[in-house]
Parts: C-alpha cells; structure tokens; sequence
C-alpha cells in the first residue's frame, strides 16, 4: 500500500495486519471526499451552526519533551497544530515555507492532498481539501515504527494504553471497531459538542497507534485521501 494513502492502513501493517484568539478564525473547509466509515450515532453538535468554533486549549506543555537534544513538544489541540488551523488556506502558509504533497490529488484524483512541512509539529502531517487544511495526523514513525515525543489534544500520546487514552479524553468517547480487524483494533471518537471539530484515535491490542483531529467529517475518512 502506497504512502499516499496514509496513516490508517500503513500502521496497521507495521503491527502485522494482514489486511491493511484572532476576532475572526478561519473558517472550516469541505471534509475531503473519500470513502467513509458508517457513523455509530449523530454528531453531537447537530444544533450549531458548522462553522462556529470554540478553541480547545490543551493543558499547558512543556516546551521540550526532555533534556538534551529532545525534540521540542508544540501546542496542538482540536482547531490546530502548532500555528496551522484547521481552515486555512495553502496560500495563508507560505511563510512556513515549502510543503510537500503527498501526491493524492495525482494518484486517485479529487481534491484531497496530504502536506509535510516545517511549520508542522514533528511527526505530525495535514490533510487538505480544495487546498484547505482539515485535519491533522500523528501516528508511529514509519520508518522506525516507535511513537513520536509529540502528543496530539488533550494530551493524548501514541503508544498509551486505552486505558490512558481514555483518561484524557473531556467526556467518554464513542468506541467502534477498527475497518480491518474488529477483534483487536478500535477506534475512539470524540466529537466537540460547542463546534465542528472532534478527534478519532486508532488502537491496536490495546494501544494508541495513530489520532488524527479535525473537522467531524474528515476525521471518519478512514484510509486518509483513499
């Protein structure tokens, strides 16, 4: 399976499946158009407006995950990852300098694309639509297949145990099973009731092996752009 169709599929198989604020934010992108996994009940926010957005700031991190030459843990939560929003424009990036596409738009068509770049938190990369960000993925390194220093909202870490991850989330998630394995894979999901945002994390036996966050539609895209 090609990196393009991302993180989903590509971490599974590392574990051995055989099957796979400013006055006005930005407003929300379209979800990237791709297959989807059937949703388990309503959103939460079917009563608010799709594009208001209440900020969802994590506990404070530190600045570095350790001593030395750590990599350094930046601030993320539901509406954000470092200084990139979810419903920004491309071209309101490019003082971050050059992003690196991923190569969906050519590969399967469409208009979703994923994007690696500095202006990023290490490890974590962007899913566009119609050249908008709206999501962000963290998972295992898949070169390495360890989990980054990096933590994803509410101070949710690849590599917990669900029992942890639970622990973090505001208010019990939604548990479904995984697309590929139901027996040992899971998602939890979590949608914010006061906005358009939420998070899906993704277990395997028992422990965070990817989370991504976004807008609600594009966080049940279950292979990413695929």
């Amino acid at each position: 399976m090609s990196a393009l169709l991302r993180r989903s599929s590509a971490l599974l198989l590392a574990f051995g499946l055989a099957a796979c604020q400013p006055p006005e934010p930005p407003l929300l992108a379209p979800a990237a158009k791709a297959t989807t996994q059937p949703a388990q009940q309503p959103a939460a926010n079917d009563d608010v407006d799709p594009l208001a957005r209440t900020p969802i700031d994590d506990p404070p991190a530190a600045e570095t995950a350790g001593e030395d030459d750590s990599p350094a843990v930046v601030s993320v939560a539901l509406d954000h990852a470092g200084e990139v929003l979810i419903g920004q424009h491309l071209s309101d990036l490019k003082a971050f300098g050059q992003w690196v596409a991923q190569g969906a738009v050519e590969a399967l068509g469409g208009s979703c694309e994923y994007y690696d770049g500095k202006g990023l938190p290490a490890g974590v990369s962007m899913m566009t639509d119609e050249d908008r960000v709206v999501r962000f993925d963290l998972g295992l390194d898949p070169e390495t297949g360890a989990p980054p220093e990096q933590s994803g909202p509410f101070g949710l870490r690849v590599g917990m145990t669900r029992l942890q991850a639970v622990a973090r989330f505001p208010k019990p998630p939604l548990s479904s099973p995984h697309a590929y394995d139901g027996e040992q894979g899971e998602y939890l999901t979590w949608q914010d009731p006061g906005s358009a945002l939420g998070i899906r994390v993704e277990l395997f036996e028992g422990k965070v092996i990817q989370m991504y966050w976004g807008t609600s539609e594009a966080i049940e895209l279950i292979e990413g752009c695929a």
